[in-house]
């Protein structure tokens, strides 16, 4: 500062000279200038507070004996004159910022005893296909087993399709004793009184119905979602049509049911532990889950909508109640006792084909 002030440097020189820039030089002259030698001692002040050596051992070893305590739990125990964010980095440095917490109650685990006994029915939330679009996954596992009885993928959550899957399931595989699945509207009434097409048919069924209240009793099929997000679906982005993705779908299902080895059963396949269902549904079991009857009204452009489409009825309708009988695929329209026209229900794109009128 004395060969600055005396003219034997200049500010640029001495800025080189300390590793700082012209214009802190030019501060510390003026900061000299008033006050002397004590103007260059650094007056701001800070909570900022280091942490010694043997401060931290305490703070480890505090974490390590309780790991639910907090950053600003152990600095009130150990009665520390920082702030809570000084704990927490020295956590950070040691790798204990994120310690599994203990559960407070404990978790009541379930499986159900033998095959068959319950089932589980789920919808996976959207997954995007970019060649295709936003789709669902509607899956059907045995609880016992893990074993996948249905699936398939669709562009919309509807009932129908909740009815289809479950059809595939019961037709190849029997009927189980209980179904257990969340409370959406697919599932459950939204009214207190009276009941979704799906708990009448089940009841119908001899199938009882169970219903989670949580997202953890769902725990087993939640965790084959995940399994199926990273095992099948980054693999399979490049499909363009959905028919083409469902097929690769069910070759992905059948390597998973007899070769895939399950953690959750000591290495086990999913069909090592399931059987086919004694309980065998009749025609007139299946044609309830397959035939399905909703009434209509012919919209003025001689149309009407059936689950986000629309279809043609012929203009001597327009006005009058049609009924929409979907069987499969197929959707019959019908006036009285006669089939006005015949539609087969593509899913593929949102198309629908029209057969004969």
């Amino acid at each position: 500062m004395q060969a600055v002030l005396g003219g034997k440097a200049t500010k640029q020189e001495a800025a080189e000279a300390l590793g700082v820039t012209p214009r802190s030089i030019a501060r510390y002259v003026c900061r000299f200038q008033e006050g002397g030698p004590a103007g260059l001692y650094d007056a701001r002040r800070s909570n900022y507070r280091k942490v010694d050596a043997d401060v931290e051992r305490q703070i480890v070893q505090v974490k390590l004996d309780g790991p639910h305590r907090s950053a600003r739990l152990i600095r009130d125990l150990l009665r520390l004159p920082v702030h809570a964010d000084t704990v927490r980095r020295v956590l950070l440095k040691h790798h204990l910022e994120r310690t599994s917490l203990p559960p407070v109650k404990a978790i009541q685990r379930f499986e159900a005893a033998e095959p068959n006994e319950l089932w589980q029915i789920d919808i996976q939330g959207k997954v995007r296909f970019p060649l295709i679009g936003d789709l669902l996954l509607i899956l059907v596992t045995d609880d016992h087993s893990r074993f996948l009885l249905a699936g398939r993928w669709f562009f919309h959550q509807y009932k129908i399709n909740v009815f289809m899957v479950l059809h595939a399931a019961f037709a190849r595989w029997g009927l189980p004793h209980g179904v257990l699945s969340d409370r959406g509207s697919q599932f459950r009434a939204d009214q207190l009184h009276g009941e979704a097409q799906y708990q009448y048919l089940l009841r119908r069924l001899g199938i009882e119905l169970r219903y989670a209240r949580k997202a953890r009793t769902k725990g087993k099929i939640e965790n084959q979602f995940r399994f199926i997000q990273r095992d099948f679906v980054l693999e399979n982005l490049h499909h363009s049509r959905l028919d083409a993705l469902n097929a690769a779908w069910g070759a992905w299902v059948e390597w998973y049911n007899w070769q895939h080895r399950h953690k959750g059963l000591n290495g086990d396949c999913p069909a090592d532990r399931y059987v086919r269902s004694l309980r065998q549904p009749t025609p007139e079991d299946l044609e309830l889950l397959l035939v399905h009857e909703e009434s209509r009204k012919v919209m003025r452009t001689g149309h009407i909508s059936y689950y986000g489409q629309f279809y043609r009825v012929p203009d001597r309708y327009i006005g009058r109640r049609v009924w929409a009988v979907l069987k499969g695929d197929t959707l019959r329209i019908e006036c009285g006792k006669e089939v006005v026209a015949t539609y087969q229900v593509k899913t593929d794109y949102l198309r629908a084909f029209r057969k004969d009128s």
